[in-house]
């Protein structure tokens, strides 16, 4: 790996990270509301507002653009709990990258995080994802090698909530 990728890894990073922070920050407090599904929806959508206009402020001054933009908010009545599932692209000069984000909306709490090159310019072989990580709380977080790992702790956490 060139010195010029591994400074290019290292600020995706730091990127996810602070992106991570911003969203968590960005939250109004009567988002948090535990009255049912109306209020899920409600939070999501707020937390969608807000994680986009951070994610799109940060990839425009990488030169990138969010694109594909999906999500879908998901209640749990048996333990009151609205995930809130994020998808979009981010499209660079001679990149497309995917990301994926898995929240707890009342909690405002990340439980996965993914970014991956899906196409370099110039480049032939698949990439490892650039972050793959998840866990219920932040220090017991584990990495992940592939989306299908990350989707597997995904779709059990939903199940079992």
């Amino acid at each position: 790996m060139t010195v010029k990728m591994t400074l290019e890894v290292g600020v995706m990073r730091v990127l996810i990270v602070l992106v991570g922070l911003a969203f968590l920050a960005a939250i109004p407090p009567n988002a948090w509301a535990k009255d049912g599904a109306p209020s899920c929806r409600e939070a999501s959508k707020q937390s969608l507002d807000n994680h986009l206009t951070e994610e799109k402020l940060i990839w425009s001054q990488e030169g990138g653009q969010v694109r594909d933009v999906q999500y879908q908010s998901i209640y749990r009545e048996k333990t009151n709990k609205c995930f809130f599932k994020l998808n979009f692209k981010i499209v660079k000069p001679g990149e497309l990258m995917s990301t994926y984000y898995l929240v707890d909306a009342f909690e405002n709490r990340i439980y996965a995080a993914y970014l991956a090159v899906n196409k370099r310019a110039g480049s032939t072989t698949k990439e490892p994802p650039l972050n793959c990580t998840y866990g219920i709380a932040y220090d017991e977080k584990t990495a992940c090698t592939t989306k299908a790992e990350l989707d597997g702790f995904v779709d059990a956490l939903i199940a079992e909530n």
